[in-house]
């Protein structure tokens, strides 16, 4: 793309260091967008103190008060300023987030053309996108994953109400897929919806050849005749990873050469509010006889890798907007078992040819496991259907024309 530069902002309370899939989608975006005339700073929110690592108490941020502005390192020449945010979770570190964006775009060298903002968008969040609009900047949400509204009718309402306040406040929203698109619409919001697949580099998820792949499963310690299943996502109840363990109490039994990979941050053991969760997992997998043969990697930088050296793909989130996880796996050639969702959309390739879709129970996730572990034919065929698809559909190159184009248009129309 030729024309002037523009100047866009990615705006978020846990952009950086990045939480989850949202946030790892976004930042991988930021080279491609450079290249298509856009320059693109970060203001993201500070870390809670039980999160800090030894380098964050060493730079001693976490002593300036709450609503500070600090610039810290630099990502790939990229600048970043941190929120320096209440430890109290709620209401206060949304308003201090809030309050510090604003001063933040007011400051002519900081102030973009175009703010980007990524989740979480709260309905209190509103005034301050209010007077986000008078200062001219245009303003763009992703609206990655389906809203968890209230069950009790009353309260249901009340929370469409305030979300179709919030959400009048914005220029445009981006959905990932037709089912996100169509739950947007659900809530009544009249805004400008634009449906942009997240995309997948291809370049960075692919294929190995076998000597590449025997060299990864050795440097997890598997040998030659073992397997290798594995899934990806953060360690909290809405990822399904209890019933994957409920799945691999038959499946290690049935395989004694298999292994379970399960690789995403911890935070089963990092927060409270989830030590049930947790001890659940751990009474799974005690009882599965086959501890030994369960991995968690925790977070890691070279998670390609590991798809890479697998030989099946689970996912068993119970909701989800465009699940990432899967479409890197399908990019890396690996079969997949998944179970339903809510945001599932109908244009997420087809099951029972991209991919298999069985019932949310154990029995039926570990019977489609093992069908597939038992069946080297049924396997490669999923897993080479999966990445064409991808090929045709996925492309991060295309997805980023579109993000680009429509960063550029809505610079243009402030």
């Amino acid at each position: 793309m030729s024309g002037n530069k523009i100047e866009l902002c990615f705006a978020s309370p846990t952009l950086y260091p990045p939480r989850g899939g949202a946030e790892l989608r976004f930042l991988s975006y930021l080279s491609g967008l450079r290249q298509r005339d856009i320059n693109i700073q970060i203001l993201s929110g500070t870390p809670k103190e039980k999160k800090l690592t030894a380098e964050d108490l060493a730079e001693n941020w976490h002593q300036t008060p709450p609503g500070t502005i600090i610039p810290t390192e630099p990502l790939d020449g990229i600048p970043i300023h941190w929120v320096r945010l209440p430890d109290k979770k709620g209401k206060e570190r949304v308003a201090t987030f809030n309050k510090a964006l604003l001063n933040y775009c007011r400051h002519s060298e900081h102030r973009p053309d175009v703010i980007q903002l990524i989740e979480p968008l709260l309905p209190r969040s509103a005034p301050a996108l209010f007077r986000l609009k008078k200062l001219g900047i245009a303003r763009i949400f992703a609206y990655s994953l389906p809203y968890n509204l209230p069950s009790k009718p009353l309260k249901r309402i009340l929370r469409q109400a305030a979300l179709r306040i919030l959400y009048q406040q914005l220029d445009c929203v981006v959905t990932a897929s037709a089912e996100t698109r169509d739950h947007a619409f659900g809530l009544g919001l009249k805004n400008r919806i634009e449906t942009i697949p997240n995309g997948v580099n291809l370049k960075r998820f692919h294929p190995v050849p076998a000597e590449t792949k025997k060299a990864l499963r050795a440097s997890l310690g598997l040998g030659d005749a073992e397997k290798m299943m594995i899934t990806v996502g953060s360690i909290i109840p809405r990822k399904g990873i209890d019933l994957l363990l409920e799945a691999w109490i038959p499946l290690a039994k049935r395989f004694p050469d298999l292994h379970l990979v399960i690789v995403g941050p911890r935070a089963d053991k990092s927060e409270a509010k989830l030590q049930v969760f947790h001890q659940r997992l751990e009474d799974l997998i005690a009882e599965s006889g086959a501890g030994d043969r369960v991995h968690f990697t925790g977070s890691v930088k070279n998670v390609e890798e590991y798809l890479q050296a697998a030989d099946l793909f689970t996912f068993t989130s119970e909701r989800e907007g465009m699940a990432n996880a899967v479409l890197e796996a399908m990019a890396s050639r690996l079969p997949i078992v998944m179970t339903p969702h809510i945001g599932l959309s109908p244009d997420f390739g087809r099951p029972d040819l991209q991919y298999l879709l069985v019932e949310r129970n154990p029995e039926a996730l570990a019977t489609a496991a093992a069908g597939l572990l038992e069946n080297d034919v049924q396997r490669n065929e999923l897993a080479q259907n999966g990445r064409k698809w991808v090929e045709e559909t996925m492309d991060l190159e295309s997805v980023l024309d579109r993000y680009a184009a429509l960063y550029h248009e809505l610079a243009g129309h402030k």
